[in-house]
């Protein structure tokens, strides 16, 4: 997914999203989750065998991966007897390829690019999802917010090509025709809404609103999420494959174990988890003002009482049946609910919605 913005000044002219999702810092956290079980996925008590995996994230380092970077801060892996290596992700990075390839255990993505590397012969299957909404937003001025779907209507729009198909089915969903809003292509570039040429931009939720508030700009978001179109993001992704080998299994949920013993750490402070991310990644060119902000806003697509009942990373029936129907929209081919499995989630949570 292109899921994951440097404070002070005026916004340059042309933000890459590199540069847009910045990085975090280390405060400590004030003791370990209470209630997060230290067993064996099996939960016999103890871990098994000591493996090292490679996790592929989905973007470049930043707080939009602060759980996992808490997990590895904080020893959540080596606990459980993994040594992990974080990969990643970025432009030239194909997260899917890379778990396909067998170079990483597990990566990130998101429902329809697991659905597309499907199609062309892969053999992917979502087992959770970090993010409850997707984070496609359309971003206005506050000063002449979009705050509903009609509301685009006679509206230019500033999108990157890529991201068409997505509104073309959003407005489809919401009933409204290709031709009563017009597209303006955009390289993810806020410019052109703080200049006046779009009236809206689709971008992410935590990452172009965060930017224009660092820099003082009133803004508003219209989730894509609140008003039918709501793509599982952020998806953790494995080879059925791996399912079925009983090593990597017992590796995957070890490793998704972990990882939400993180998440549960960063919703308690996301200011560490920003903190902390500054200082595990100093090259990135990530400011910590944003990183914080970013944190924060991010709670508002990653838990819900979905989350609060069943586990961090859950998802639904009724979710699945929603993303085939976006599929049909969005052109694409044979995917059937078999793409999704709950097994690993039931077994991480088998005691409860901590890990």
């Amino acid at each position: 997914m292109r899921d994951s913005i440097p404070g002070g000044g005026a916004l340059p002219p042309a933000i890459t999203r590199r540069a847009l999702f910045g990085g975090i810092g280390g405060l400590a956290l004030g003791g370990f989750l209470a209630g997060c079980a230290r067993s064996s996925p099996g939960g016999s008590g103890s871990v098994g065998g000591p493996a090292d995996v490679t996790y592929q994230l989905s973007w470049t380092h930043s707080v939009q991966f602060g759980g996992t970077y808490l997990a590895q801060d904080r020893g959540l892996f080596e606990e459980l007897g993994l040594t992990v290596r974080l990969a990643a992700g970025g432009p030239n990075v194909a997260g899917d390829t890379s778990t396909v390839s067998g170079s990483a255990l597990m990566n990130i993505s998101a429902a329809d690019g697991v659905a597309r590397s499907n199609a062309e012969g892969a053999d992917l299957v979502v087992i959770g999802a970090q993010y409850q909404k997707s984070p496609g937003t359309i971003l206005s001025l506050g000063e002449a917010p979009l705050e509903r779907p009609e509301q685009l209507r006679g509206k230019q729009i500033g999108v990157a090509g890529a991201d068409t198909p997505a509104l073309d089915a959003f407005l489809a969903i919401n009933d409204l025709d290709a031709d009563e809003v017009q597209f303006v292509p955009s390289q993810y570039d806020p410019a052109v809404l703080t200049a006046g040429q779009v009236d809206g931009l689709f971008c992410f939720y935590n990452d172009l609103p965060v930017a224009l508030a660092v820099q003082g700009i009133d803004s508003h978001s219209m989730l894509l999420a609140d008003f039918g179109y709501n793509p599982m993001s952020q998806t953790y992704t494995v080879l059925r494959s791996s399912l079925e080998d009983d090593a990597k299994r017992e590796q995957i949920v070890r490793l998704l174990r972990g990882d939400a013993q993180g998440w549960q750490l960063y919703r308690e402070d996301p200011a560490a988890a920003a903190d902390l991310t500054v200082e595990m990644y100093p090259d990135a060119g990530l400011d910590l003002e944003t990183q914080r902000k970013q944190a924060e806003v991010q709670l508002d697509i990653m838990y819900s009482e979905a989350t609060d009942e069943s586990g961090f990373g859950w998802f639904s029936e009724e979710q699945v049946e929603e993303n085939l129907r976006l599929f049909e929209l969005l052109g694409i081919d044979g995917a059937t609910e078999q793409m999704w499995d709950h097994s690993i989630l039931e077994e991480v949570y088998e005691n409860g919605p901590t890990a």
